[in-house]
C-alpha cells in the first residue's frame, strides 16, 4: 500500500454548544512509516466491520462528487478537496446534533493496482500512561475499534467501469444510523447492496450446493475452498467474484457452482464483499448455551466430533490434554 495524500482535520464540540468548531490542517501529512502504519490499521479495522452498505453515486451530483472529480482532474488541490469534505460533513453532523466531536481523516491511497479514497471520523479516547518521570498521566489516543463513521470509494472501479454499481462501501452501525446517514447523504451514495444480506444469500447457496454432494469429505472441502477464496480476496481488499469462486471450487467444471446459483432463485450478487465473521461458519462450528461454549473446526466433524440427533448429544473422541487435566482434577 502507498499513500498518495493524507490529511486530518478536527471537529470540536463543547457539551453546551449549539454547533461545533472546525480546526483544519493547511497541508497534507508527510508520507512516512507512521502514517502508512496507521492507515493500514485503519483499513484493517474498516475491513473487519461486518455490516456495510455498498452502492454508487446517485444520479444527482453532490458537492462531494464534483469536488472529487475536480481533485482527480487536478483542478483542485487535495487540501482544498479535504476542506470541502470537512466543512460539508461538519454541517451535516451539526444538523443531526448527535456528534460529540473527533477527527476527520481523508486519504487517497493505492493498494496493489487499485486506487481508493477513504473518509472517516476518528473518535478520540482517553487512557492512562506512565511518563518519563514515572508519574501516571492521562493521554488521548485514537480508538479504531470504535470506528463507525467511514466510507471508501474504489476510484479505479468508478473511473474504469462505467457499468459498475458497487464501488462505494460504508459502515452501517447497529446504533447511530442517523450519523451514518449524514455521511452517505453528503457523499451522495445510492445503496445497491448490503454485506450481511449478500453473505446470507451466498451462505445459503453454498449450503444447498453441498447438499448435492454425497461425500462428507467433499462437502467439507467445498466449504473450506469457499472460505479460503473469500478470505484471500478480503485480505487484499478485493471483491468476491462468483465466477472466480466457481472456478476455484472445481477446475474441471469451472462454471458448475455459478450455473447452480443462476438456475435457482438465490439472487446472489455477482461481485460482493461478504462478512468474514459470517463466512467463518463454513469452516468452524460454534455454539453457546447455559454455561456451555463449544467450538471446533469442520475438519474434525464426523471423525473426532460426532453428533447424535436422536439423543441430542455430541461425542468428542480425543479430549484435549488441557481439558482432560481439568476434568480429572475435578
Amino acid at each position: 500500500m502507498s499513500i498518495t495524500n493524507l490529511i486530518v482535520h478536527r471537529i470540536e464540540r463543547r457539551p453546551d454548544a449549539e454547533s461545533s468548531e472546525l480546526r483544519t490542517r493547511a497541508t497534507p501529512l508527510a508520507s512516512n512509516n507512521i502514517c502508512e502504519s496507521f492507515l493500514e490499521d485503519l483499513i484493517a479495522s474498516y475491513n473487519k466491520k461486518g455490516d456495510k452498505g455498498h452502492g454508487a453515486f446517485g444520479g444527482e451530483a453532490t458537492v462531494f462528487r464534483t469536488r472529487l472529480e475536480d481533485y482527480l482532474e487536478e483542478r483542485l488541490s487535495f487540501t482544498e478537496f479535504s476542506l470541502t469534505v470537512a466543512e460539508g460533513l461538519k454541517e451535516k453532523l451539526d444538523e443531526a446534533g448527535m456528534f460529540p466531536g473527533g477527527f476527520i481523516l481523508v486519504a487517497h491511497y493505492v493498494s496493489g493496482l487499485t486506487k481508493y479514497m477513504i473518509v472517516a471520523t476518528l473518535p478520540p479516547a482517553t487512557s492512562t500512561t506512565i511518563t518519563e518521570q514515572l508519574e501516571l498521566s492521562d493521554t488521548t489516543h485514537l480508538d479504531l475499534a470504535r470506528l463507525s463513521l467511514a466510507a471508501r470509494i474504489n476510484l479505479s472501479e468508478w473511473q474504469d467501469n462505467q457499468t459498475s454499481s458497487r464501488y462505494i462501501s460504508w459502515i452501517k452501525p447497529k446504533a447511530g444510523r442517523r450519523l451514518s446517514d449524514c455521511l452517505t447523504t453528503f457523499i451522495g451514495c445510492e445503496e445497491t447492496g448490503d454485506t450481511k444480506k449478500d453473505t446470507t444469500k451466498l451462505m445459503s447457496a453454498v449450503s444447498d450446493y453441498c447438499k448435492t454432494i454425497e461425500s462428507d469429505t467433499e462437502r467439507n472441502d467445498v466449504k473450506k475452498k469457499v472460505f479460503e477464496y473469500c478470505d484471500g480476496q478480503l485480505q487484499e481488499y478485493k471483491t468476491i467474484s462468483v465466477g472466480e469462486l466457481s472456478a476455484h471450487l472445481n477446475e474441471d467444471a469451472p462454471e458448475g457452482f455459478e450455473r447452480f446459483i443462476n438456475t435457482r432463485d438465490y439472487d446472489v450478487t455477482p461481485n460482493m464483499q461478504p462478512s468474514r465473521s459470517q463466512l467463518k461458519k463454513l469452516v468452524r462450528y460454534t455454539g453457546r448455551d447455559k454455561g456451555i461454549n463449544i467450538a471446533f473446526d469442520s475438519d474434525v466433524y464426523g471423525s473426532r466430533v460426532r453428533y447424535d440427533r436422536e439423543r441430542d448429544s455430541i461425542t468428542i473422541i480425543g479430549v484435549p490434554d488441557t481439558l482432560k487435566k481439568q476434568l480429572e482434577e475435578g
